[in-house]
């Protein structure tokens, strides 16, 4: 996506100017996607509308997606001059797909959607698409109201529209409830929390292409809810939601199904929490197994440490009482290799951590880390030499909420500075403080004045420096058979230097939104909710039964994942 030039608090959109409207000259193309399945008439009504409309016609281009309707649609005589249909391929259907298809198909800069059974004000693109100018992650959502009745031809609804009296035709008051009410509650979304994407509504909504593809696009396999899950997407990749009242738009003739099922509490749980992590009371019911978008996502850089340093970092972070988490190891996986004579070589660390943790549903290992954490709503950075309390990641998630700040840090109580400390970063604050810094400047220091910052300090037991202690290895066994496929081995561990710390360089006081606080007591248990504390192991050299030990563990490591990916 391109540059923004222009910062936006949050989602505080009365920071920006766009132009008025009739006094500006439109540049960007405007593709609106009608996805349509019968109602010939009503569709007539749609296109007449769109014909009036104050946007420049040559810069608006129609897409109208049928979907499987018999007879199929046709255009009407009285259209816009850029205006086709496309048939919705086999194995295409509902609305999430018209959608998607359509957008795919066509060639604006700006993507609209509107229903087919309505009727747009001569100003309803105008209105949408100066934000769009202005501002790259403008999302607009337009007014849509209801009429049981309205004009009854295409030429009526050309002329009242062009007489400015299609407000007098159709307005009757009636709305979306839900949406006046959040929006009422929220200054108009200027004010919105996390929850500020249910405004979404992909009846009458606009947006620029690079955005829309940022996001994800429109989930074609969602016909029911595409609209709350594409919101959410979109609210994570960093889009700017405002209401345009000026952008006008009217269901006309008695609800269809289609228009007034909405997403049932079942399907909320079932369907929609498995891809939403917000809101948790619908989240909070779906098992881990099924959650395909985690809460967390969390990043821990592996390069330079040791095997006993990394399973500490780690299995405190699996431990956690927050269990909707995923988390990603980066160290340099493809140099590791697969020579068997390699075994004791430089990554002879690496290789253990792979294996250990290669069946960890939980896990992935990258080369290299992500730049945010989409879409999932925080990236969590964790230096690999600090272990996480049980409950610290809770308590970083809820100062995050409590105070929407967009970077929440802990560090150690008894740290002077603030350069190696543990980092929740708000996945929708990072994603556009990447777009609007500048060369040299700290993102940190970016996404504090996009979103604040909230800064708490920690005592030992929420978060300890585990460079000072090694875990305490288990018996070992007598005699050990190498060959013996599936049998346990003792490893027993060392402890290295502690690896650098890769979240970035360190944060400064930014001029808005930062705060400080104490950090409250948490616990600092293992992964088997042992104490992950001991004794510093004495340096030195390994005896070589040590080696075969490892080389043993590898080989049967190794066979394991081999028979897993045959399997």
């Amino acid at each position: 996506m391109e540059r923004v030039p222009t910062r936006v608090f949050r989602n505080d959109w009365g920071a920006l100017t766009p132009p008025a409207p009739g006094h500006w000259t439109p540049e960007m193309r405007v593709s609106v996607v009608i996805p349509a399945r019968g109602g010939q008439r009503r569709l007539d009504l749609a296109l007449a509308s769109l014909a009036a409309q104050t946007y420049p016609g040559d810069l608006i281009e129609v897409v109208v997606v049928d979907d499987h309707s018999s007879p199929p649609l046709r255009l009407p005589a009285l259209r816009p001059d850029h205006c086709r249909i496309l048939a919705a391929p086999d194995g295409g259907w509902g609305a999430g797909f018209g959608r998607s298809y359509g957008a795919h198909a066509s060639t604006g800069d700006i993507l609209l959607w509107m229903d087919a059974d309505m009727i747009a004000a001569p100003g309803f693109i105008e209105a949408q698409a100066r934000w769009q100018h202005a501002h790259a992650e403008c999302v607009t959502l337009g007014r849509v109201r209801f009429a049981d009745t309205g004009p009854s031809h295409p030429t009526e609804v050309l002329s009242l529209a062009r007489a400015g009296r299609l407000h007098e035709a159709l307005d009757t008051g009636r709305h979306h409830e839900w949406i006046t009410h959040l929006l009422a509650t929220s200054e108009d979304l200027r004010d919105a929390d996390h929850l500020g994407f249910h405004a979404y509504m992909g009846a009458a909504a606009a947006l620029r292409r690079s955005l829309y593809e940022a996001a994800g696009g429109v989930d074609p396999d969602l016909d029911l809810g595409q609209d709350t899950e594409f919101g959410y997407r979109l609210w994570q990749a960093g889009a700017v939601l405002l209401p345009e009242p000026a952008a006008t738009a009217w269901h006309v003739g008695r609800a269809t199904t289609a228009r007034t099922r909405l997403p049932s509490e079942r399907f909320r749980t079932e369907v929609l929490a498995e891809l939403m992590p917000h809101p948790h009371a619908y989240r909070e019911r779906v098992p881990a197994h099924r959650r395909r978008v985690p809460l967390v996502h969390a990043v821990v850089d592996v390069r330079g440490a040791s095997y006993d340093l990394v399973r500490g970092c780690v299995d405190r972070l699996l431990d956690s009482a927050e269990t909707d988490l995923v988390l990603t190891l980066v160290a340099d996986w493809e140099g590791v290799g697969h020579d068997p004579a390699a075994v004791g070589g430089p990554h002879l660390d690496l290789r253990l951590v792979q294996a250990n943790y290669l069946r960890e549903p939980r896990i992935t290992f990258a080369g290299a880390p992500p730049l945010t954490g989409f879409p999932s709503p925080f990236l969590l950075q964790v230096p690999v030499a600090w272990g996480l309390g049980q409950v610290a990641l809770s308590r970083l998630l809820a100062s995050a909420e409590r105070h929407r700040a967009g970077l929440t840090e802990l560090f150690p109580a008894a740290s002077p500075s603030h350069d190696a400390g543990v980092r929740l970063w708000r996945t929708r604050a990072l994603a556009r403080a990447l777009r609007v810094r500048e060369e040299g400047e700290d993102v940190a220091d970016v996404v504090a004045a996009l979103h604040g910052r909230y800064r708490i300090h920690a005592g030992e037991d929420t978060l300890a420096d585990l460079s000072l202690y090694r875990s305490v290895p288990p018996p070992p066994r007598t005699a050990p058979d190498p060959t013996a496929r599936g049998s346990a081995v003792t490893v027993p561990r060392r402890v290295g230097p502690a690896a650098p710390d890769a979240t970035g360089a360190p944060g400064a006081t930014a001029a808005r939104g930062e705060d400080e606080a104490p950090g409250e007591p948490g616990t600092g248990e293992g992964r088997q909710g042992r104490p992950v504390t001991g004794t510093v192991a004495p340096a030195g050299g390994r005896p070589g039964r040590v080696r075969a030990w490892l080389a043993a563990a590898w080989h049967r490591a190794r066979g394991r994942g081999r028979g897993a990916a045959r399997a």
